[in-house]
């Protein structure tokens, strides 16, 4: 029997200074860049300052500098902000930068997302609110600022529980080195093995950063095709050759890296949720989604 005497009720200055159990969403971007500024970036994160602290609070957001040219200072934000920098040089690395980014967060639901992309507030909550995707993943729509329009979702978008990201080996970094194919590769090893993927409702949209410049602050690589497109034929052939995770290589984070910032956020006090413990026997009859 456990003593009840013995309950220390939990207070946040009791918590160590790295603790970050509060957060409900981890927000992953990378970048790469080799022009003048990195204004592309400080500009959507000083955005995000601005939204509501009930939602900052309890949004993680790690960002990856994967190897850029350009040397800049990394001001203060008032975010939860996980500051990464890989130091190996790799050209269109973005799938390992994206796997970095899942290692180092900080809640299981994950939003993996480009940097030309910016999320209202209201989405952000509705991902920190929503219960965990378990296998299902989501994109979201892309409404035109200008006209309201909406679009189907990037196909390199994702909202989703990182321990599936993780379970079926994240981005094949087989790929790395040349242009395009892992995030469609992605897709499909995920939808094999059972993941259901999905749009947001169209209430819950991002935008497309139209007013970003694409030739001071952004990246010059060329798109080519011609190093995937091979290395995918294959894997889909070996995925239907010897059938279940098959088409994999598990080249994971082959590469080094650094941390560079962190910047946390004050914690807020929790609620209480002594009842939760008693329940487990209901999510275990009931809770199998993931």
């Amino acid at each position: 029997m456990v003593d009840k005497q013995q309950f220390i009720k939990p207070k946040l200055n009791m918590l160590h200074a790295k603790d970050m159990q509060h957060i409900k969403l981890s927000y992953i971007t990378h970048f790469y860049f080799d022009q003048k500024t990195p204004d592309t970036l400080f500009e959507l994160l000083r955005k995000y300052e601005d939204y509501s602290p009930e939602i900052l609070d309890f949004i993680h957001f790690v960002i990856v500098d994967d190897c850029s040219p350009l040397n800049f200072d990394i001001p203060e934000f008032q975010l939860n902000i996980t500051w990464l920098r890989i130091t190996d040089d790799i050209k269109w690395n973005q799938g390992g930068a994206r796997n970095l980014g899942v290692m180092y967060a900080k809640s299981d639901k994950i939003l993996i997302s480009d940097l030309d992309l910016e999320f209202p507030e209201h989405t952000l909550e509705k991902m920190i609110t929503a219960r965990n995707p378990g296998k299902h993943f989501y994109k979201i729509y892309r409404k035109n600022k200008e006209t309201g329009l909406l679009r189907n979702g990037h196909p390199n978008t994702f909202f989703m529980s990182r321990a599936r990201f993780l379970r079926f080996y994240g981005y094949d970094e087989e790929y790395s080195g040349g242009y395009g194919a892992e995030d469609y590769r992605f897709v499909k090893f995920l939808k094999y093995h059972g993941s259901w993927q999905h749009h947001l409702s169209k209430r819950f949209f991002c935008f497309k950063r139209e007013e970003i410049d694409r030739t001071t602050s952004y990246h010059s690589l060329s798109r080519n095709f011609d190093r995937n497109s091979p290395i995918d034929k294959r894997k889909r052939s070996e995925l239907l050759e010897w059938g279940p995770e098959s088409g994999h290589s598990r080249i994971f984070l082959n590469f080094k890296w650094k941390v560079c910032k962190v910047f946390m956020r004050p914690k807020q006090e929790k609620k209480s949720k002594r009842l939760w413990k008693h329940l487990w026997l209901f999510r275990t009859v009931f809770g199998g989604r993931s």
